[in-house]
């Protein structure tokens, strides 16, 4: 077994397949290391699942679900296990944790709750259809969104409905909904037919909507449209992305557009200090202007590959690919300061995979849940079930100079 070190990679000031923006700001001498400090196996998540359930992370705890309905409970620390349980049926939403309880949602259109601290089932609430999306737990409600296009509250004590809203979807849509975001008092909700809307928290009324995606084409293909990533929000601005549609800032108070720009992105947005960090279809890697739009820099280094949605890790960007690779990028200017591979990772802690014959075989690690991050831990699992924790430090920080 190869011996897996720390990966120590230093900053150029260039970049394959770099497109930078803005060259005023250059990054000297950054250095990461880079370790996996653990490995489980949770449980595999099949393609052909089309489910998610990526890992929720909540103060030192770590919830994660298998398509079979097992639910696991441990430290983040060290994987140390707290509880574990199999619910008996396919899930296909969540986890969420907090207020006590730990959400799943089920194939038969079914949102459990469980106790956080022993795992045991509080109470079941029957939905609209099946939930893929992380639910959101507020102080008195659960927000959900359904496949069908139901965004629903409930009672958080005991899961009764206290109301619903319907957007009809279309004839053909991507499997998945993004979840919905609370900013004060509204929930923000997107839908398949490239529209964003805000519902009043207390009683689901609709306040505004905004036309994210146009449908154009001939066929229903050509025409599809989606909201399904990410939704993020700050200052009073939300910022959305569609699959075949536009990425845009929208005013949480009136809907009104802010900023536009032509561009597809399924897997949603993420917040940098003063960037909008985003992956398009076609695998390349954007930063954004959150104030105007502008591109800052674009890595081009991963087009065409199934790239994660990209989480914020200190000064880095993180994604993971259909490839088992997880890349850290400098949030500056998108060169590339960093790469782990989930499988290498995998075998530091456990001996190779083998087939029914006993002869070693590397199985296809792909990343198909986007990376969690919480300080300097980041948490990546693959489709055969492994998750990986990785600890990042960075060993020189960044620095400021001005081209002259």
């Amino acid at each position: 077994m190869r011996v897996f070190a720390l990966l120590l990679l230093a900053v150029g000031l260039s970049g394959c397949g770099l497109f930078n923006k803005d060259s005023s700001l250059v990054l000297r001498d950054l250095q990461l290391e880079i370790k996996p400090v653990w490995a489980i196996q949770t449980g595999e998540l099949p393609e052909n699942a089309n489910v998610q359930l990526t890992p929720f992370v909540t103060d030192d705890r770590l919830y994660v679900a298998n398509v079979s309905g097992g639910v696991i409970a441990m430290h983040s620390r060290d994987a140390s296990p707290l509880w574990t349980v199999n619910l008996g049926e396919q899930l296909t939403g969540g986890p969420t944790a907090g207020g006590g309880m730990v959400l799943l949602g089920t194939i038969k259109a079914e949102l459990v709750a469980l106790n956080a601290e022993d795992g045991k089932t509080l109470w079941r609430s029957r939905i609209c259809s099946e939930m893929l999306a992380l639910p959101v737990i507020t102080a008195e409600k659960i927000l959900l969104q359904c496949i069908d296009g139901y965004v629903m509250a409930l009672n958080r004590s005991d899961g009764q409905r206290i109301w619903s809203y319907r957007r009809p979807p279309p004839t053909l849509t991507l499997r998945g909904t993004a979840s919905p975001l609370l900013v004060g008092d509204r929930v923000i909700a997107g839908f398949a037919d490239g529209v964003l809307v805000s519902l009043s928290l207390e009683k689901g009324e609709l306040e505004w909507e905004a036309t994210i995606a146009v449908p154009r084409g001939r066929n229903d293909l050509e025409r599809m449209v989606d909201i399904d990533g990410r939704l993020q929000a700050a200052d009073g601005v939300i910022y959305v992305s569609s699959y075949q549609g536009h990425v845009a800032a929208v005013s949480s108070e009136n809907g009104r557009f802010l900023w536009t720009r032509e561009m597809s992105s399924y897997s949603g947005v993420v917040l940098g200090d003063s960037q909008l960090f985003l992956s398009d279809d076609p695998g390349r890697i954007w930063a954004l202007d959150r104030r105007t739009g502008a591109t800052l820099w674009r890595q081009d280094r991963f087009s065409g590959q199934r790239v994660s949605a990209p989480a914020v890790m200190g000064r880095a960007v993180v994604v993971a690919d259909d490839q088992g690779d997880i890349h850290w990028l400098d949030g500056r200017d998108g060169q590339i300061l960093a790469e782990q591979n989930i499988t290498e990772a995998w075998h530091y802690f456990h001996y190779p995979w083998e087939d029914e014959e006993g002869d070693q075989e590397k199985p296809d690690h792909a990343v198909t849940t986007y990376p969690v991050v919480t300080g300097e831990r980041l948490y990546v699992r693959d489709n055969t079930g492994a998750l990986v924790a990785f600890h990042m430090h960075v060993t020189t920080d960044m620095t400021e100079s001005s081209d002259q």
